[in-house]
């Protein structure tokens, strides 16, 4: 160090000293000044006090001294009515003591004789006695002696001595003061200024400088000693820091240069900056992520590299970064940026602080999560229409539910009345319940439609492919219409060749499809118009069968939209019922059985939908003709029980196995009652509804399962639900058939057969 510096030093050191010792001594001075004379005050004021009180009550004797010697003579004068020896005697109380005022009052209270002392006044502090006068020759008072005190003369005699001793004791105090003032200069003050002036001369990193410390005197160091020996220690340590952080920055900056390599090969952008957020270093994958010829270069500006999207505006990348840092916290955000290829671009930024470096403040990472986010959110719409799916399943399943259950007393009562001979012998109302049944069947396949457009809709339709007879069914169609066709005052008519009326496909599917294009031809015809059904060959492996019909057609506009869902095409004004679903269904079961739906149509003069199907070898159509089950011919008498909480249903049940006399039926109308049933009676086979008012029927599936005596027991399982979930539950469960409602009497029985077939009775 320069001759001239170290001067400097030594000088700026020194005056840094006076100054510390000058504000010691000054506040020394002050504290040990003030505490003298506070002792001064509170021993001199005690001292005076004392003195006030003797005095006070030298006087205070001496006054009743005076009276005690004075009251007989002024008793015996007033006696006498010795008005002078009164006087007299009354001039003699007031010479000492603290009497300054006597009084004598006669006996009527009449002022004998008044004497003050010379000097006193009534301005003075005065305190009151009254004294009776008495004489032996009487019982009462003769008259009364009244005399005031004054203590003043007391209080001018001490404050004349606290006039004459305060010289004495201010030179006391300054002597005090001053001894206690070297003395702490000496103890304290002249060591502190010392380890001050050791203290400044030490080198921030010289763990080996210490300050000089005087030897200890005594057994214990005081706090001097080791007030020195903390600074020692925290020189030590604070010098070890400093050298820990510098090695630290050296390592940090030799981990940045040995491992830039490794840093330029990240996917994620790398930038390290410094606290002017001036670029330190960059790696390469950063000028990939914003569509950079190079990365930026070390010491420059983030100004003007790249804009990223942020409050609804572009902004520039330094201003961004501005805006988010904040000292000593790691901040996370996420903006959007738009590529050169014109993509959307989703950055995250990782923005960390750097301790214990010159060169770098900040870490920042970016990672471009575009993949991520749209994976996210692809994720996110899958679980809502998994959950929108789910809520319209559960909702299909109580509409089907609650439709079901009254479409079962119609079908079933319908076709208990088929079979009463009183009905089948009249070939009318014959007739009229057989119109009932289909109408009860149609309806339940419209419910059936709702279910299967959300089959369609989900890809979840089931089809069972077969040659079905296109005669059957077309004949069951056209008597489903006639009785709409009469009412409108529509014809109807037919063509179907024997040699072509076997396809393949769903039959109850292309019953559906015949039906809705039977019934839109009647529906929007004109009073008078014509309906026809034709079945003809399309080709050589195709059946067609054509609905005709002369009613209102259909322009160009309309035809373009014709299986649109819940679109009516402005029909809805007509007055005609419908939903505007029929035609969405009805070609989407066309096309899942394989056929096409073809559509000619005039505006006012009517409309033609085709239809083709695969064609059926010949050969299966006479195994097919007869539909009708044969029944099981079976004596043996049986015990069933049916756990069904609907009254309709349950007599629903009873009308359909009436005509086993052998079968012995048990209707229970819950779970708990059906249990206790099935463990006194153990029947041969259970019939089981799904939703009942104390659980549900996989509840009781479970139970038997359960059970080792009872697990053996076939459970049909008649139910109103006709979900595939439904259906798949009950069998896993445990059921040996579902049965959908409404029931089909003869499909009833001989599942009931089949089941009791495969068990011995028991």
């Amino acid at each position: 160090m320069p001759a001239g510096s170290a001067l400097g030093e030594s000088t700026k050191g020194k005056k840094s000293v006076f100054r510390i010792a000058s504000s010691l001594v000054a506040r020394m001075l002050v504290s040990v000044a003030a505490l003298a004379i506070l002792i001064f005050v509170i021993v001199g004021g005690a001292e005076l006090w004392r003195e006030h009180s003797v005095m006070t009550d030298e006087l205070r004797a001496k006054s009743d001294s005076a009276l005690s010697l004075s009251t007989g003579p002024l008793s015996n004068a007033l006696w006498n009515y010795d008005l002078a020896g009164v006087d007299t005697l009354a001039r003699s109380l007031v010479r000492e003591g603290a009497l300054v005022q006597v009084q004598v009052l006669g006996e009527d209270g009449r002022l004998l004789a008044e004497v003050w002392r010379d000097g006193a006044t009534q301005a003075d502090s005065l305190s009151q006695r009254r004294i009776n006068l008495n004489v032996p020759q009487r019982d009462t008072a003769i008259g009364e002696l009244r005399v005031r005190e004054s203590y003043a003369e007391a209080d001018q005699r001490i404050l004349r001595r606290a006039r004459d001793r305060l010289p004495l004791e201010l030179l006391k105090i300054l002597a005090v003061a001053v001894s206690m003032m070297l003395l702490l200069h000496r103890l304290v003050i002249a060591r502190v200024t010392d380890l001050v002036r050791q203290l400044q001369s030490l080198r921030i990193d010289d763990a080996q400088a210490v300050i000089e410390l005087p030897p200890d005197r005594g057994t214990q160091p005081d706090e001097i000693v080791v007030l020195g020996r903390a600074i020692n220690q925290f020189q030590q340590d604070r010098a070890l820091e400093v050298q820990r952080r510098r090695m630290a920055e050296e390592m940090v900056r030799d981990s940045l240069l040995e491992r830039s390599v490794m840093l330029g090969s990240l996917r994620d952008g790398l930038l390290a900056l410094d606290v002017h957020l001036q670029v330190r270093y960059a790696n390469g994958a950063l000028a990939d992520l914003l569509d950079l010829a190079e990365r930026p270069a070390p010491g420059t500006s983030l100004q003007g590299v790249a804009e990223v999207r942020r409050g609804g505006g572009l902004v520039d990348m330094a201003t961004w970064l501005a805006d988010l840092t904040q000292p000593g916290l790691s901040v996370a955000d996420q903006v959007e940026r738009v590529r050169q290829d014109g993509q959307l671009q989703v950055l995250r930024a990782q923005l960390k602080p750097v301790t214990g470096a010159h060169d770098v403040a900040w870490i920042l990472l970016l990672s471009d999560v575009s993949d991520v986010l749209r994976s996210q959110q692809a994720e996110r719409a899958r679980a809502l229409a998994e959950a929108a799916n789910l809520a319209k399943s559960e909702f299909l399943s109580r509409m089907s539910h609650e439709l079901r259950t009254p479409l079962n007393a119609i079908v079933g009562f319908a076709q208990t009345l088929g079979s009463d001979p009183q009905v089948a012998d009249d070939p009318q109302r014959r007739e009229q319940v057989a119109l009932i049944e289909r109408a009860g069947w149609h309806l339940s396949r419209m419910i059936s439609d709702v279910l299967d457009l959300s089959r369609i809709e989900a890809g979840h339709l089931k089809l069972d492919q077969k040659p079905v007879d296109l005669r059957a069914i077309a004949s069951d169609a056209l008597a489903f219409v006639r009785d709409d066709a009469l009412r409108e005052q529509v014809s109807l008519d037919s063509e179907v060749r024997d040699e072509l009326r076997w396809a393949m496909a769903d039959g109850v599917r292309v019953q559906q499809v015949l039906v809705n294009l039977l019934s839109n031809a009647v529906k929007y015809n004109r009073p008078g118009g014509l309906v026809h059904l034709r079945v003809a060959l399309d080709g050589v492996d195709q059946v067609r069968f054509d609905v005709t019909d002369t009613g209102l057609g259909m322009d160009a506009q309309q035809q373009a939209h014709l299986f649109e869902s819940f679109n009516r095409l402005g029909r809805e004004i007509s007055g005609k019922p419908g939903a505007g679903i029929g035609l969405v269904v009805t070609r989407s079961l066309i096309t899942a059985m394989q056929g096409q739906l073809d559509v000619h149509s005039v505006a006012g003069q009517g409309s033609r939908f085709s239809v083709r199907l695969p064609m059926a070898l010949l050969e299966h159509g006479p195994q097919l003709a007869e539909h009708r089950v044969q029944l099981a011919s079976t004596t043996q008498n049986r015990r069933l029980v049916y756990i069904e909480d609907d009254p309709v249903n349950a007599m629903v049940m009873e009308a359909m196995l009436a005509r086993r006399d052998h079968w012995q039926l048990t209707i229970c109308s819950s779970l708990a009652e059906g249990w206790r049933v099935i463990n006194q009676q153990r029947p041969d086979l259970l019939l089981l509804d799904m939703q009942l008012g104390d659980g549900m029927g996989t509840d009781m599936l479970a139970r038997l399962q359960a059970d080792p005596r009872l697990k053996p027991l076939p459970v049909i399982v008649v139910s109103a639900d006709a979900l595939d979930v439904s259906i798949q539950a009950a069998m896993a469960a445990g059921a040996q058939a579902y049965i959908t409602k409404p029931l089909d009497s003869d499909e009833l029985i001989q599942r009931i057969e089949d089941a009791l077939s495969k068990r011995l009775p028991g």
